[in-house]
């Protein structure tokens, strides 16, 4: 009996750091929703406010994606916004791309097709699109979005009054992130509760911080900036590319802001069970390259964090039952204010950031357990040939990869 004192007691020891934790974790999502700014909050309800508009170059990079294309163009040529134009970069597509994108230049003056040409060594699909487009673009300020995301119409207006109103260099947008499958709805929340804990619009607009990020279906940057940091070109074998800018932006002692604007843009952040997968790869492959061990014990820490409560809380409060071992019901009950925690944490989150239906928070165990098959999945590819594949591409991680 003495020999399983001791682990049980670790094992409660354990837990009780992962409540302590889920503590952390909620109350300061709590705090960052609350305090973080919303665009609407630059509204100029008065219409007191009077700025001369640069102009904005719309670069909009588009692989195969005749299904979203028509959307988000139609929400960009709606734009209240004064000066702007659009750059189409058609990013080797195999489908009707190219051709709905022909349609749109042939009636809108202010739209500008670019094909790209022969992706160099040594560049990401994305990455040599974005480039391609800025270098057709005349605009002062740079907008980068995905064919996935759709724009309310003054949302252009009130994001460069706010750029201009705080002297920025640099601004991002948090949408409001689309879920177009089950598995996505479920896993969604937990996953934005970590991006909302390490990457919150708090911690980016803090000059005391060295946290620099993008959110790739929408931010704006100045012409000058843009240059100056290297553009995509000194991000070009990056996979998540707007992380690795807003990194250098923020390192190069640019003034930048994130922004929540759930109410103002929609991106997809997955469009099927299998790119939610290859999403969580996306993350793991760079983590592998960069530490092994470090990933190997973030692993077994979210097994911990995520999934642990779930398989423990049944577990020990039925061998309570059986043996009355007070150390068993201690992490009977760990487990199940833990549990607690997440699916309160995860209702929060299905409301405020997502806006789903708070059904989905009770999908947490499935979810977390999609998330630690993913890291495992993850880790087993970079193991065997260190490819990842992202909408259509295989792309080779290399060890200078950012791990985000």
């Amino acid at each position: 009996m003495y020999e399983l004192f001791i682990p049980i007691l670790i094992l409660a020891c354990i837990m009780t750091g992962v409540l302590i934790t889920w503590l952390y974790f909620l109350v300061f999502m709590i705090y960052s929703i609350s305090k973080s700014p919303k665009l609407q909050d630059y509204i100029d309800h008065n219409g007191t406010k009077s700025y001369k508009y640069p102009k904005v170059s719309i670069i909009l990079p588009a692989r195969n994606e005749e299904k979203y294309l028509n959307s988000c163009v139609d929400s960009l040529l709606k734009q209240t916004y004064p000066n702007y134009e659009i750059i189409l970069v058609n990013d080797e597509s195999q489908d009707n791309t190219l051709s709905i994108m022909n349609k749109y230049a042939e009636n809108n003056p202010n739209v500008i097709i670019c094909v790209n040409p022969p992706r160099p060594e040594g560049w990401t699909g994305k990455n040599w699109a974005c480039f391609n487009g800025y270098i057709k673009s005349s605009g002062t300020l740079l907008l980068f979005t995905d064919a996935d995301s759709y724009h309310s119409e003054n949302t252009l207006k009130i994001a460069v009054e706010n750029m201009i109103a705080n002297d920025l260099q640099a601004l991002t947008l948090m949408p409001k992130l689309l879920c177009m499958d089950f598995f996505t709805k479920i896993t969604l929340p937990i996953l934005v509760t970590f991006m909302h804990t390490r990457y919150s619009p708090l911690k980016v607009n803090d000059p005391h911080s060295k946290l620099g990020y993008f959110i790739g279906s929408y931010f704006i940057i100045t012409r000058d900036t843009y240059q100056k940091i290297g553009s995509h070109q000194s991000v070009r074998h990056e996979i998540i590319e707007d992380g690795a800018l807003g990194k250098k932006v923020k390192e190069a002692n640019y003034k930048m802001k994130m922004i929540r604007g759930e109410n103002f843009v929609n991106a997809v952040w997955s469009r099927n069970s299998q790119e939610l997968i290859d999403a969580i790869d996306r993350l793991v492959v760079p983590l592998f390259k960069e530490n092994k061990i470090k990933l190997s014990m973030l692993t077994v820490s979210l097994f911990f964090l995520l999934l642990s409560p779930f398989v423990f809380f049944p577990y020990f409060l039925l061998s309570y039952l059986l043996t009355f071992d007070s150390l068993h019901l201690v992490i009977s009950m760990i487990s199940f204010v833990v549990i607690s925690l997440i699916t309160f944490t995860n209702i929060i989150h299905t409301k405020k950031t997502l806006f789903l239906h708070k059904i989905y928070s009770l999908g947490a165990p499935l979810g977390a357990l999609i998330i630690i098959s993913g890291f495992i999945k993850g880790i087993i590819i970079s193991k065997r040939n260190g490819f990842v594949s992202w909408r259509g591409r295989k792309y080779l991680i290399s060890s200078d990869q950012s791990a985000f």
